[in-house]
């Protein structure tokens, strides 16, 4: 199901005009805060969903997000929808056999002894490493990105920008979005 089918009305009180919206400088662009809901599916799967209600804010051009998904982006306007897909390079890079490293056992928990694990780091919790399969000693590792090497299809509605002029979509306009 399309993202824009499946999200909730917007909870937040904002007004704007049809005249703002054509507005360019009400379009994504650099150094714009930027508020989107998405599906995200690898191989016809949905592998993430981010609602209207609690979207993904970045500021554009910073990099906080995949610069695919950001030239993907570009140029939309609030209440714009977009369906696309993006290549490994575009996304996250196709995956480098030189990442793939081989480690003891005995450093790893025994629940990390699994194919498929994600292992994160104990600091800050982000990933560091899949383990790819298990010998008898070691664990192989990789350290690519756990979607490199994968086309990424997105479905994306843009729900608010912020910059020169902010724009948000007001209830009866979401909704009115929503359904088309």
């Amino acid at each position: 199901m399309p993202v824009w089918r499946s999200l909730p009305p917007a909870d937040r009180p904002t007004t704007f005009s049809r005249q703002a919206l054509d507005s360019e400088e009400l379009m994504i662009s650099n150094g714009k805060k930027i508020s989107i809901a998405y599906n995200l599916r690898i191989d016809g799967k949905l592998i993430k969903s981010i609602s209207a209600s609690k979207p993904l804010r970045y500021v554009h051009g910073k990099r906080q997000i995949s610069q695919g998904l950001e030239k993907a982006l570009r140029g939309l306007k609030v209440g714009d929808r977009k369906t696309f897909t993006l290549s490994p390079k575009d996304a996250h890079g196709i995956e480098n056999p030189k990442s793939f490293i081989e480690m003891p056992k005995a450093r790893f928990p025994k629940r990390d002894h699994f194919i498929g694990k994600e292992l994160t780091s104990p600091k800050d919790g982000k990933f560091l490493a899949t383990v790819k399969a298990i010998k008898q000693n070691s664990l192989i590792l990789n350290f690519n990105h756990p979607f490199a090497g994968k086309k990424l299809h997105y479905e994306v509605l843009v729900i608010s920008i912020e910059g020169e002029g902010n724009i948000n979509l007001k209830k009866e306009e979401y909704a009115t979005t929503l359904s088309q």
